[in-house]
């Protein structure tokens, strides 16, 4: 392999010389044995690219919220647990609706910059806001700050905030 290796080498420095006009391209003026250096591994390694799922990192993408949790078990709220929404996401920002815990719809927009990525999982910080907490603990008004991590492995999603996690689906749309 390394002989037919060493002869597909010389024969296109051959051509190429032959191309470019320059002279001594015979193979009997020019020799048999041509001085070819062997392959060296680069000094530094390549940068590998970064995948979302099985796809490349997306521009744009389409997310489902499907189910959360909530963990306050000493508060009596009767919480809703399924979130029902649809969210688009691009370049890091996304916008959506959904059902929130007080069972209320909700409009959002946050902005979700990496933390760590590792073949086809992805952690991600999420910060924005959502409107429809209106008398909730932490709400400024109608508007509840969001601050909380999400986690994606392939298109699964999960995102905790405060004392809940949201579950969902989430497809690159390019």
């Amino acid at each position: 392999m390394k002989k037919l290796i060493y002869i597909l080498l010389f024969a296109t420095s051959l051509y190429t010389g032959a191309c470019k006009g320059e002279e001594n391209t015979d193979v009997a003026t020019s020799g048999l044995s041509p001085e070819i250096e062997p392959y060296r591994l680069p000094q530094t390694l390549p940068t590998l690219t970064i995948e979302r799922g099985y796809l490349e990192e997306a521009d744009v993408a389409i997310g489902v919220i499907v189910k959360s949790h909530h963990f306050d078990k000493y508060d009596y709220h009767d919480y809703n647990e399924s979130h029902d929404g649809v969210y688009l996401s691009i370049n890091r920002w996304s916008a959506g609706t959904f059902r929130n815990s007080a069972d209320v719809q909700s409009s959002f927009i946050t902005y979700n910059p990496n933390l760590y990525t590792m073949q086809a999982f992805m952690v991600n910080l999420v910060v924005g806001v959502a409107d429809g907490y209106d008398g909730w603990e932490y709400a400024q008004g109608d508007y509840l700050p969001i601050l909380g991590f999400s986690a994606q492995w392939s298109y699964l999603k999960a995102m905790m905030s405060y004392e809940a996690v949201a579950f969902g689906i989430e497809l690159p749309l390019n």
